[in-house]
């Protein structure tokens, strides 16, 4: 799954390699990790469409704040066998699409002309397909319900003269918020690496 992403990365490259004024968004991004947090032994794969808000909050400063809007098509794989011992109820595998508006901030100029470290934190929603995750137990991973809050906070590089590439890494937690009473909630790491146009 991992060449399958990092080939759906490539092709959007490709395709989309013009300027900015001809997209309809400002950069892609896939990325993937395991989940951290529950007996349901997860992988997490993502592709997502950015959109930079094109903000300058800190003018004057060292520091440039601003963010970006990410639409994700997000699947989860379960890892485990049969001889795991499984729980009776769940899904061995579910897809969400989410939307996150996400902060960054990061040094103005960039060292060496090339490398831009930042840090980012965001908070948005994500719509599963299943509430309930097989788990290795006897029950399963219960999320509550389909809608859950994503919340993340990541750190990386940008790459290039003009920040084109992006390789960083992020934790994402998932839950309900307490909107239902069910509310295991679920985490991920993950690693991205995205493209700006």
């Amino acid at each position: 799954m991992p060449i399958k992403l990092l080939s759906i990365f490539i092709l959007s490259y490709l395709s989309y390699s013009y300027s900015a004024a001809d997209s309809f968004f400002d950069g892609i991004s896939v990325s993937t990790g395991p989940e951290t947090n529950s007996n349901a032994n997860m992988d997490s794969y993502r592709v997502s469409l950015l959109w930079d808000w094109q903000q300058d909050w800190l003018q004057g400063s060292r520091w440039l704040l601003s963010g970006y809007y990410d639409f994700s098509l997000i699947y989860w794989e379960n890892q485990l066998s049969h001889e795991d011992g499984l729980s009776a109820e769940g899904n061995g595998s579910t897809t969400a699409i989410s939307f996150s508006p996400i902060f960054r901030i990061k040094p103005r100029d960039a060292f060496f002309n090339a490398l831009t470290p930042y840090l980012e934190i965001g908070v948005g929603a994500a719509l599963l397909t299943h509430s309930k995750i097989v788990a290795k137990s006897f029950s399963a991973v219960d999320l509550g319900s389909n809608f859950q809050f994503e919340d993340r906070i990541g750190i990386g590089l940008q790459i290039g003269s003009q920040r084109q590439f992006e390789l960083g890494y992020r934790y994402i937690h998932y839950s309900n918020a307490g909107i239902n009473s069910n509310n295991d909630g679920i985490d991920f790491q993950q690693l991205h690496l995205s493209f700006w146009f």
